[in-house]
């Protein structure tokens, strides 16, 4: 049944554009909108069934820290209880901030959304301690199963923020999580376990499925750090279709992106994915103006007040801004377009 639900949900929103999206009504739109919510939620009700056959387990040693700085770009890796080990590592400094970048759905330390974030990290002249999180013992799992360890692999991140904290007396301030799609909520998982201390987590595209506006405690939320940047690429299918965070941030729309293919599925996937390519290249140089609009609509003709701009992804964060933010980027890299 899981199976057949996700594939009408394919059907349904794997064709949807966003031209074709602002060509219908507003109650059209609700109605796909209730649809979608609803589709998730069957879906969620049969795999709660299929689960009280039997239990996922969990290790919270399946999960791998890997350590970069610019002294030791090749990876150092540590357990969930090692962070005393972090001094052994070349270059790591406890009065340097700290990004932790976590991963989504069927990925692992070594894919895309670490090796080109982390490279943006270490070109800039700035240093930062790198931590890639690696919870692929579970991402690798069908959808559905990954979602429920979510909150675990959470809790694991932030066993391992605690005791790095702890023992190099390390400020909340200074600890930075950037999670793609399912690594999103990781993040925030995290950040509910640390009561909401953390300086900052940035959501990129956070996962959609399986995951409800009304249920703030079991997604990434705006209380889960003190301030929630989040960046969606893919609002109809892979990623959230509401504000989750802080600043809420909706490049073309937010729907899917130009320079993806408009093959049904292929695009909702090449557009989920550019969020963390946003992001790399905002680390470096950041030219991804917005600005604040009641919606995209209203952004395209030129219906924004002045003077509500805001920079997308960066690392120089404007944290008094707040609300939702929307921009035009370019078919290709650069993708910045400067402020238009």
């Amino acid at each position: 049944m899981a199976f057949r639900i996700a594939f009408v949900l394919i059907l349904l929103f794997g064709t949807i554009k966003c031209d074709d999206i602002f060509d219908i009504t507003d109650e059209q739109l609700n109605e796909l909108i209730a649809l979608k919510n609803l589709t998730e939620q069957l879906t969620l009700l049969n795999l709660t069934y299929e689960l009280s056959q039997g239990f996922i387990l969990y290790d919270d040693s399946d999960i791998s820290f890997y350590v970069y700085t610019k002294n030791s770009t090749d990876g150092t890796k540590l357990r969930y209880d090692q962070s005393n080990r972090l001094s052994y590592v070349a270059g790591f400094d406890s009065n340097l901030r700290t990004v932790f970048i976590i991963h989504g759905w069927l990925n692992y330390y070594k894919s895309e959304v670490n090796t080109i974030i982390r490279a943006a990290l270490l070109a800039l002249d700035k240093s930062f301690n790198i931590i890639s999180v690696d919870w692929s013992r579970y991402s690798y799992l069908l959808y559905s199963l990954s979602r429920l360890t979510v909150p675990k692999v959470g809790k694991t991140v932030a066993l391992f923020i605690n005791s790095m904290m702890a023992k190099y007396t390390y400020s909340a301030d200074d600890i930075i999580l950037i999670g793609h799609s399912l690594g999103a909520h990781v993040a925030g998982f995290a950040g509910k376990e640390l009561n909401g201390t953390l300086g900052t987590i940035l959501g990129l595209d956070p996962a959609g499925p399986l995951f409800f506006e009304k249920d703030e405690n079991t997604r990434l939320y705006i209380n889960d750090a003190k301030y929630v940047q989040a960046i969606h690429t893919n609002s109809f299918l892979f990623g959230v279709n509401f504000p989750i965070g802080t600043i809420d941030f909706w490049p073309n729309g937010g729907c899917w992106q130009p320079g993806c293919s408009q093959l049904p599925i292929v695009v909702d996937i090449c557009s989920h994915l550019m969020a963390y390519r946003f992001m790399a290249e905002s680390i470096g140089n950041n030219l991804f103006y917005a600005r604040k609009c009641s919606s995209y609509g209203e952004y395209e003709s030129g219906n924004c007040s002045a003077g509500t701009s805001a920079l997308m992804g960066g690392l120089n964060l404007n944290i008094s801004l707040s609300g939702d933010f929307y921009l035009k980027t370019n078919l290709c890299s650069p993708y910045g377009l400067e402020d238009i």
